[in-house]
């Protein structure tokens, strides 16, 4: 017997969302609405609309190795650029100007579309946090990216695999922090996806403090 956590439904199977207020379903029957603690149990995603920190798509960013290498290529080109400005404008050091123009241009134009697309991204990725369906899915794989570090810290790339409609999808995630138990290879955990496009997901719990959402 499955219990809805938000409406007290009672189901004798399981369904990923409780027909009648649509809140996610736990996965092996407990109810209880709040965060759970316990590894062994999978927290439920709450219904949507979820509420999302401001600032979480810029925590998602300073975890990304694109959005870090578009951050440098800016603080780079910006000086070159600035600089290049002033010795372009003073007619005598021209020739040693334009191509610090030319170079500051090219990093910060670099810099301003990756992040751009990064921002993009992250966006999206919180509309899903917020929005999105809940299914089950399971941790394929946890591995740490040594080719890239942030704070001295590597960040860790969390992969799982989901289906929707009977059709498999993979998803990742990318945090600075360890993995808890919750999150290791082959545990079960809930993903949250578009009903308009299921290869935009978001696994949940998300890293960066979502477990405080509501």
């Amino acid at each position: 017997m499955i219990v809805c956590p938000w409406c007290g439904t009672h189901y004798e199977t399981f369904t990923t969302n409780c027909k009648n207020c649509g809140g996610a379903l736990p996965l092996d029957g407990v109810v209880e609405p709040e965060r759970v603690e316990s590894a062994d149990r999978v927290p439920v995603p709450p219904p949507a609309p979820r509420a999302v920190p401001r600032n979480y798509v810029w925590r998602i960013l300073l975890a990304d190795g694109w959005s870090i290498a578009a951050i440098v290529f800016l603080a780079v080109g910006i000086p070159f650029f600035i600089v290049g400005l002033v010795l372009t404008v003073a007619v005598v050091t021209a020739l040693v100007g334009i191509p610090f123009v030319g170079i500051g241009g090219l990093f910060t134009a670099a810099g301003v579309g990756v992040l751009g697309w990064r921002y993009s991204e992250a966006q999206q990725t919180t509309d899903v946090l917020k929005d999105g369906d809940a299914t089950p899915g399971i941790i394929e794989s946890v591995a740490e990216n040594f080719h890239v570090q942030v704070n001295g810290r590597y960040p860790w790339t969390i992969t799982y695999r989901y289906e929707v409609a009977g059709q498999p999808y993979v998803g990742r995630v990318t945090t600075l922090s360890q993995p808890d138990l919750s999150q290791h290879p082959g545990r079960r955990a809930y993903v949250l996806y578009r009903r308009e496009n299921p290869q935009r997901s978001a696994i949940y719990p998300h890293p960066y403090g979502y477990y405080e959402l509501h």
